[in-house]
């Protein structure tokens, strides 16, 4: 089995825009698990255990859910939570151009992933998490700066593949693999 997701990559110039975000997060005094600065993609769909025998399939459903879209911007801006500001278990960053190629790109993922048996999901937000929130402790501290970063800036990245990967759990965090790579046609 591999614990496997679906991402889109983003560019060395956002990600440091975001690890400078995730230093002030963390000067909240907020007790964070801070997501690594090379793990941080844009979330497509978590996939969770998956036998390594469907890997294949996994990533010609992708092939098949990407064909015919072409690269696209993807404007990172402000900053979220899951599930909200009163119970914080997820900080993320937003979405705002390229939000509906992201969506539509989702749906097509999920459509043709339902036959190997994975669930739609509901409520899909495009969003990169920058951090996990381990209590409450500093929550309102926390609340203050997700607020007042709502509509903050990060960058511009350009959508150029959708990703296969496996997540493997390690005592200092995930370590990501790129089991497949679908490139988004020019």
């Amino acid at each position: 089995m591999v614990r496997a997701f679906v991402g889109i990559d983003i560019d060395e110039a956002v990600r440091q825009k975001l690890v400078a975000v995730q230093e002030q997060l963390q000067a909240t005094g907020g007790q964070l698990k801070l997501v690594e600065p090379p793990n941080i993609h844009v979330t497509m769909k978590f996939l969770g255990e998956v036998p390594y025998d469907k890997v294949g399939a996994i990533a010609e459903a992708l092939k098949k859910a990407a064909a015919g879209t072409g690269q696209f911007d993807i404007s990172v801006r402000g900053i979220g939570v899951f599930p909200n500001l009163r119970y914080i278990r997820v900080v993320w960053v937003g979405v705002t151009e390229g939000r509906d190629e992201v969506i539509g790109l989702h749906q097509k993922i999920d459509r043709e992933l339902q036959p190997l048996g994975f669930r739609p999901e509901r409520d899909f937000v495009p969003h990169l998490t920058i951090a996990r929130v381990k209590t409450a402790k500093q929550k309102e501290r926390l609340a203050a700066f997700v607020k007042e970063m709502a509509s903050a800036e990060f960058g511009v990245t350009r959508a150029q593949a959708v990703e296969l990967k496996q997540s493997t759990l390690t005592s200092k965090g995930p370590i990501y693999s790129t089991l497949a790579r679908i490139e988004l046609s020019l």
